[in-house]
């Protein structure tokens, strides 16, 4: 049997982070291949499918994912109970929401291009069931999860490399994106029954359908958020073209991947934060903690990003994507907003505070679809991305007026001194393809203009006092 031996928030941070840092690469890769091969058209398509399907993806998670890593990190004894439970749940689930899923589209009214993908997007049922990652996140061994994470994007990439060649190929790559979760999944299944023993599957009992009915808290809140964040691009599939769609997923593709280290601190410190929930003192130390290396991360990214969206618009997707610039704009605008939310939503997780976040966000998920309702039909892609932003800013708004686990003052102040010392990083990355012609080639802007703005960047942070040495050191600590 595998060591529970946890493992240090730095120790994590360099297995996960460097995975998601190399996934990031491998991923902008494939996207930019995507976009490229297959044109708005067909990318529209793909991206409608994915968000289409992130609702059944959803129900079949059912919230389990943050509820096992959040009781295994509390008490590991009880993971093999909550496993067993977990899965034979979930398979259920898969069943019902994959016969479900072949009523809907039959009445969907979606191009016959469009229904394929999602059928082949539904494969995904069968993983989303049997993922475990959440256990060994719970265990604080990131080492297995970083695995999982590096694999799947490099088989994503290397397969649309090879496989995909013409607009013609769109079914190769949905196959390779939805085939690549089943196979990552399958494999961390197979990892756990080595290290844990198999699961054993039953027909649910008392005691499951009682986990189920605790992990629920967590898919209300969870399908929020998956309102929030694909409502938009559903309703731009059903009520606009394809092209649209595709010209809006790119700049989505770019919010997402501005959001992943966010995302990415958010798993390392959920278990931790949720081992020392009834320490009130530690706890809000630790949540200022994960605040300010969430923001000290988000801020440049989306800042810098900012500055450098026609060059980044033009070497991953084309100059076809360029009038997609002002939707990017405003969509990195919201990966800020994110990026505080998740700052903010994740200390009340860990620390049972899950009604609190659910009624939040179901606030700000039903501005956003009564917003988008509204703005998609007058504004098009601009107007998803303007109701998106405002549904992000309505959940910070009540994020930091309900009784916030993160010192308000103290995040506002981090929040005003990162700005200050990214805002001359930003100007300089903006404007050194301008100041010499060596950086005209889009490629080389950006990966000029990115790094002295990132180390213009840091060298400022000292100024305003923010010490990143010292923040290292109370990572390293932080167990």
């Amino acid at each position: 049997m595998s060591s529970t031996r946890p493992e240090t928030l730095l120790s994590s941070l360099f297995y996960l982070g460097g995975a998601r840092a190399m996934a990031i690469a491998m991923n902008l890769v494939a996207t930019s291949r995507m976009a490229h091969v297959l044109g708005a058209d067909n990318f529209g398509i793909n991206t409608f499918a994915v968000s289409f399907m992130s609702y059944f993806l959803i129900v079949v998670s059912l919230g389990y994912d943050q509820f096992l890593t959040r009781e295994i990190a509390y008490n590991s004894t009880r993971m093999r109970t909550l496993v067993d439970g977990a899965l034979s749940i979930r398979l259920i689930l898969a069943l019902a929401s994959g016969l479900i899923l072949l009523g809907v589209i039959s009445v969907l009214g979606q191009s016959r291009a469009s229904n394929t993908a999602i059928l082949i997007y539904g494969l995904g049922l069968l993983g989303s069931a049997i993922g475990l990652s959440s256990v060994y996140t719970g265990l604080h061994k990131m080492r297995m999860v970083a695995i999982r994470e590096f694999t799947a994007s490099l088989i994503n990439m290397s397969g649309i490399l090879i496989f995909v060649r013409s607009p013609d190929d769109l079914v190769i790559a949905v196959s390779i994106l939805s085939g690549t979760q089943l196979f990552t999944n399958l494999l961390i299944f197979v990892r756990y029954a080595f290290d844990f023993g198999m699961p054993r599957l039953r027909l649910p009992n008392g005691a499951d359908l009682k986990e189920a009915r605790l992990s629920m808290v967590y898919f209300w809140s969870l399908l929020m958020i998956t309102v929030t964040y694909n409502f938009h691009i559903v309703l731009l599939g059903l009520l606009r073209t394809e092209a649209d769609v595709g010209l809006f997923g790119v700049g989505w593709k770019l919010f997402v991947f501005a959001i992943v280290i966010p995302n990415l601190i958010s798993t390392l410190f959920l278990p931790r934060l949720s081992s020392i929930a009834a320490q009130p003192e530690a706890s809000r130390d630790a949540s200022l903690l994960y605040m300010g290396t969430i923001i000290v991360c988000a801020v440049p990214i989306v800042v810098i990003g900012e500055a450098l969206i026609p060059q980044i618009l033009a070497v991953l997707f084309g100059s076809s994507f360029l009038a997609a610039s002002p939707v990017v704009a405003v969509l990195l605008l919201n990966a800020f907003v994110v990026s505080l939310n998740i700052g903010f939503g994740t200390p009340l997780l860990a620390v049972g505070r899950q009604k609190d976040f659910f009624w939040i966000v179901a606030a700000g998920a039903l501005a956003g679809v009564v917003l988008n309702v509204v703005l998609v039909p007058l504004l098009g892609i601009m107007g998803a991305a303007v109701g998106t932003l405002v549904d992000e800013f309505i959940i910070l708004a009540l994020f930091a007026l309900y009784r916030p686990e993160v010192p308000l003052g103290a995040c506002c102040s981090i929040v005003v001194r990162c700005l200050l010392a990214v805002a001359p990083a930003a100007f300089i990355a903006h404007m050194l393809p301008s100041w010499s012609t060596l950086l005209q080639p889009d490629l080389i802007a950006i990966l000029v203009g990115g790094t002295v703005g990132v180390l213009t960047y840091i060298a400022l942070l000292h100024l305003v006092g923010i010490q990143l040495r010292h923040l290292a050191m109370r990572l390293h600590r932080f167990t």
